[in-house]
C-alpha cells in the first residue's frame, strides 16, 4: 500500500500510520478478514502493491491504536490476559484472532472501541466478531462466558448527555455482547473459512449490501417552497396521497462503503460494472478470479 498525505499533515502522524505494527502471525486468515467480505481481501491481496491511501483517511484507525497503550498502563493482574493471539485450525486453514483483554476470574472477553456515539447500541460485526474470538480462546484452553465491547466515544458532547436521557451518560460506554452457542460459533466460523477457500481459489463473490453499507432509496414529501421534509416513506408503494402544495423527492440510495470507505473500490469489478464504466491497473475486464 502507497501512503500520501494530501492534506499536509505532521510528519509524526505520518510515520505513525505508516509504521503500523499489526501482525495477524502465520495464520491464512484473520478474524478481521475472515467475518469480512472475501472480495475485498482477494482484491486487497492482487493489488496491495498500487492501493494508495491518504494519512488522513487513517486518524480514527489510529487513536484506536492507542487503546493498546491504555491496556498496557492497566495490565497489573495476574487474573487477566492482554493482546494475546490466538490460532486454531478450521476446515484446513489456520485462523488467528487477537483479544484485547481477558479478564480469567469473571471469564469475561473485552474489546475496545474508538467509535462514534452512533454506535452506543453495538454493531453486528462487533458480535460476530468478539464471537469468533470467543471460539478460539475456548479451543486454546480458556473460558469465555462474557463478551463486551468497551466503546471510547470520540464526538461525545457533555451538552447532550445532560439534555438527551438516551444519549451515552459518559465518554466511555460498555455493550454487552451476546454469547453465541458453541455449535453456531463453530458452525459460523467454517461457513466464512469456506467461504473465503472459494474466493481464494478463484470463484467470484460479490460483495453483499450488508458488506457494502448499503442505504435504499427513500422517498420525502417535501412542501413547495420548503427545506425539510414533511415525512420520509421508505417505499414508494407505501404513498398513498400527495397533498395539494406538496411533492416526492426521491433519494437515491447509495453503497457507502463502495464510495468512501474501500481502499480496494478502483479495482473492483463489481463496483465499476455499476457504475458502467471498467477499472483495472492491468487493462483487464475486472479481476481474473
Amino acid at each position: 500500500m502507497n501512503i500520501t498525505n494530501l492534506k499536509g499533515l505532521p510528519e509524526a502522524i505520518v510515520r505513525a500510520v505508516a509504521n503500523d505494527p499489526y501482525n495477524p502471525g502465520k495464520a491464512n486468515i484473520s478474524v478481521t478478514k475472515l467475518i469480512d467480505a472475501p472480495q475485498r481481501r482477494v482484491l486487497y491481496s492482487k493489488y496491495k502493491e498500487s492501493i494508495v491511501e491518504d494519512v488522513s483517511d487513517r486518524i480514527w484507525s489510529l487513536l484506536g491504536q492507542s487503546v493498546h497503550t491504555i491496556l498496557e498502563r492497566a495490565n497489573n493482574e495476574s487474573s487477566v490476559v492482554v493482546e494475546e493471539r490466538l490460532y486454531a485450525e478450521i476446515n484446513g486453514w489456520t485462523v488467528s484472532g487477537q483479544f484485547d483483554r481477558l479478564d480469567l476470574h469473571g471469564t469475561t472477553l473485552d474489546d475496545y472501541k474508538v467509535t462514534s456515539v452512533w454506535n452506543a447500541d453495538g454493531k453486528v460485526e462487533w458480535e460476530r466478531q468478539l464471537n469468533c474470538l470467543r471460539l478460539l480462546a475456548m479451543r486454546n484452553g480458556y473460558t469465555v462466558d462474557k463478551l463486551r465491547i468497551i466503546c471510547i466515544f470520540r464526538d461525545w458532547r457533555k451538552a447532550d448527555a445532560d439534555r438527551k436521557p438516551d444519549y451515552p451518560q459518559a465518554a466511555v460506554g460498555v455493550i454487552q455482547v451476546p454469547a453465541w452457542d458453541i455449535e453456531e460459533a463453530e458452525a459460523y466460523v467454517a461457513e466464512r473459512v469456506q467461504l473465503h477457500q472459494r474466493a481464494f481459489n478463484g470463484e467470484h463473490i460479490p460483495c453483499t449490501d450488508e458488506e457494502r453499507w448499503h442505504e435504499p432509496s427513500r422517498y420525502a414529501l417535501m412542501k413547495k417552497g420548503g427545506k425539510r421534509a414533511i415525512r420520509i416513506y421508505e417505499s414508494r408503494d407505501d404513498i398513498r396521497e400527495i397533498p395539494d402544495g406538496t411533492y416526492v423527492e426521491e433519494r437515491k440510495g447509495s453503497y457507502r462503503r463502495c464510495e468512501q470507505y474501500c481502499e480496494v473500490s478502483p479495482f473492483c469489478h463489481q463496483w465499476a460494472e455499476e457504475r458502467g464504466s471498467v477499472s483495472d491497473p492491468e487493462g483487464e475486464a475486472g479481476p481474473d478470479y
